[in-house]
């Protein structure tokens, strides 16, 4: 991906100050940041970077409800249809909803020391690369038979865990965020009203002269006629 997006030009990022060129603009995996993820969005937000976020554009940022879920089914529908996609991309919006419950009602407890922020690192890596290789193993077997066996050789141990978390644990987070939105509210509505009449009036004018352009060019005959 890298180097097709090099060679279509888009990684091109000018010139350092030795005159080296930098291609680096557009880069689509981060090998560090994969490897020593501490969470299961670190994870998915370092690899196939570009994919991400072409999905965060189009469909997270504009669903309006369960954003994180809309988000998976349509990456699993952009890959293809085989089961074991969708079976990936549904385990992986649950991991994702349970670890951020988990992050915001337990990370804040180690937060008090480097020693405990080191063991809450290392504790949520080994969480991290056990949950990405239980989620992706229907990706790899494809079928519904076989990932099934793989889950219950498992137990289902992690999905359980994904459906309890919630209901275990208070979505702080989206507390926080509905507050924001409350606090934000008032301050979008003034801007609204306070805005120049002059741009309200380009805005009419533009679309009026749009819209006559369609006009003539739907009445002008054609070529051939």
């Amino acid at each position: 991906a890298d180097a097709i997006n090099n060679a279509a030009g888009f990684g091109f990022q000018g010139y350092d100050k030795n005159g080296k060129e930098n291609w680096d603009l557009v880069s689509n995996l981060n090998i560090k940041q994969i490897e020593f993820s501490t969470s299961f969005k670190m994870f998915i937000d370092n690899w196939n970077i570009q994919t991400a976020l072409w999905l965060k554009r189009v469909c997270y940022e504009r669903a309006t409800y369960s954003p994180t879920a809309q988000t998976f089914l349509l990456s699993a529908i952009w890959h293809g249809v085989y089961p074991g996609y969708y079976m990936t991309f549904f385990t992986g919006s649950l991991m994702t909803l349970a670890a951020r419950n988990i992050r915001n009602n337990v990370r804040h407890h180690f937060l008090r020391s480097p020693e405990l922020k080191f063991v809450y690192d290392v504790m949520t890596w080994m969480a991290t690369q056990v949950a990405i290789s239980y989620t992706v193993a229907p990706f790899v077997l494809l079928s519904v038979k076989p990932s099934l066996q793989f889950y219950s050789s498992w137990y289902y141990c992690l999905h359980i865990v994904c459906i309890l978390v919630p209901l275990t644990m208070p979505a702080r987070a989206r507390k926080k965020r509905s507050t924001e939105k409350e606090s934000i509210a008032p301050l979008l509505e003034k801007t609204n009203i306070e805005e120049p009449i002059s741009e309200q009036n380009s805005h009419v004018t533009t679309n009026n002269n749009s819209s006559q352009r369609e006009e003539t060019a739907w009445r002008r005959p054609s070529a051939h006629q």
